[in-house]
């Protein structure tokens, strides 16, 4: 008869354990803390300002976005402004999904938990005041425009702050030109 091999318990035990610790190891983190949905958020959302922005270049009028802290939505849109207040003419299609250009941070499987974490309306302009929305003028300039009056106001600041766990990420659009920056 021929002896049996085998490992024995033990044996089994500790190679079970070393590749328990090599996994957790090797395995990306997805902590409550992780850096990756937030930069994650941040890159959808800037994305969505510029697209409202090259809208704006390429046809040579308004469009713009919406961003509410307190929906956690972005909204990429054609405004019409011949209505007073303005309404929504109709909502930009995202270039490669072909769908609405439209998501909420807080929801999308990939940036769950992600927030915006302004605890005003994002956009400040030259009248004082705080709105969710932002327009783009012909030449790429974030603007508000009052239908009523006309009246067009300069962006004075504009940040969109996002927050995960204790990591926050802001983004801000340059009161001149529109272009966007990661801080």
């Amino acid at each position: 008869m021929k002896p049996q091999t085998g490992m024995s318990l033990l044996e089994l035990t500790l190679v079970i354990a070393i590749l328990g610790v090599l996994a957790a190891v090797v395995l990306p983190n997805f902590s409550a803390t992780d850096p990756a949905k937030l930069d994650l958020a941040a890159s959808e959302v800037m994305q969505a300002i510029r697209m409202a922005r090259s809208e704006s270049l390429r046809t040579g009028e308004m469009h713009g976005l919406t961003i509410s802290q307190n929906t956690h939505k972005v909204e990429v849109k054609k405004y019409d402004l011949t209505t007073s207040p303005i309404t929504t003419e109709f909502k930009l299609y995202h270039p490669l999904e072909k769908q609405v250009y439209e998501f909420n941070v807080e929801e999308e499987p990939l940036t769950a938990g992600v927030t915006i974490s302004n605890t005003q309306d994002a956009f400040l302009f030259s009248d004082n005041n705080r709105r969710k929305s932002l327009l783009f003028d012909r030449t790429g300039a974030p603007v508000w425009f009052f239908g009523s009056t006309d009246e067009i106001f300069r962006l004075t600041d504009g940040s969109v702050q996002l927050s995960y766990g204790n990591a926050t990420r802001t983004i801000r659009i340059s009161p001149l030109t529109g272009r966007v920056a990661l801080q």
